[in-house]
């Protein structure tokens, strides 16, 4: 599986990023899934759930392992409530590095979810610049955050003469493309590498759930109660459904395949929930794709 920088991180990662699962996925069947993947040849780890206060699939499997050659992302900082948003004090931040390296082993890279209303970023960004001189991480990126905290980011990072963010982690998939609109081209355009997690849409990009949503229509169609909501999605997720029948492709690998030749993503994040998710990943990298087709994708609403 071959290798992509991660913007100006000084690490690379392979064209799909593990997602090591959390609870409620028992902790066997996380290691499992993470093993399955790295025999497909996954040599990257994004490790959400250091603050968990049992053993961790990522955990038991690092352990286990214990893969030199895999790059590792970890969270660091945390939610903090509806108010104030997330935890990025100085304080907090490097308790989470301190975790990261006591529980993992290690942290190439770590990334700050969200944004803090209450700690100045200066004061964040002197946290990671420590751990970045002192060579406990080599960089660090931002995540689920939005054009305006990302454009803030740097600007104070270049005020202060601090690393910069080297990525950003956002959610992306082919029914949210809210960051094409600007936050994509602020982070390609200022050289960060961009990672994309959920791109299966919690499964509503794969071909269960079209064929449930459609059974569901049609039960009501004959007169039964319909428990949930229509998938307001439904006519995108059919004509993909078609697309990928074309090319004898299920729809979450045709999914996939355009998250992997999108020229604003560096790589996805799938999540090892089960082995199985590693068959649609082998038949999206596998998967004869031209510019004719993922522009089709691309044109879905």
């Amino acid at each position: 599986m071959h290798l992509t920088p991660l913007g100006p991180s000084g690490r690379s990662v392979t064209a799909v990023v593990a997602g090591a699962a959390r609870e409620p996925v028992p902790v066997k069947q996380g290691v499992a899934a993470l093993g399955t993947g790295w025999d497909l040849g996954v040599r990257s780890l994004d490790v959400a759930d250091v603050g968990s206060a049992g053993e961790t699939a990522a955990e038991r499997f690092l352990d286990d392992r214990q893969p030199e050659d895999t790059v590792i992302l970890a969270g660091v900082g945390g939610p903090a409530g509806p108010e104030r948003g997330a935890d990025h004090a100085p304080e907090r931040v490097e308790a989470g590095l301190a975790a990261t390296s006591r529980r993992l082993g290690r942290a190439d890279l770590v990334w700050l979810a969200g944004a803090d209303a209450e700690t100045p970023i200066e004061a964040t960004l002197t946290a990671l610049a420590a751990a970045v001189e002192d060579g406990r991480v080599a960089g660090w990126g931002a995540a689920d955050i939005d054009v305006w905290r990302l454009e803030a980011l740097l600007t104070a990072a270049d005020r202060a003469a601090l690393p910069r963010p080297a990525f950003v982690r956002i959610r992306m998939h082919l029914l949210d493309r809210t960051a094409e609109r600007d936050l994509l081209p602020l982070a390609t355009g200022e050289g960060l590498g961009v990672l994309a997690r959920a791109p299966f849409a919690g499964g509503r990009l794969t071909d269960a759930h079209v064929e449930a949503e459609e059974e569901a229509g049609r039960l009501a169609a004959s007169g039964s109660p319909r428990t949930t909501p229509e998938d307001p999605a439904l006519q995108t997720l059919l004509t993909l459904r078609g697309l990928a029948r074309e090319r004898s492709l299920s729809t979450a690998a045709l999914a996939l395949a355009w998250l992997l030749g999108h020229p604003g993503v560096t790589a996805p994040v799938v999540a090892a929930r089960s082995e199985r998710v590693w068959e649609t990943v082998h038949e999206a990298l596998e998967a004869e794709i031209d510019e004719e087709l993922l522009d089709r994708v691309g044109a879905l609403h």
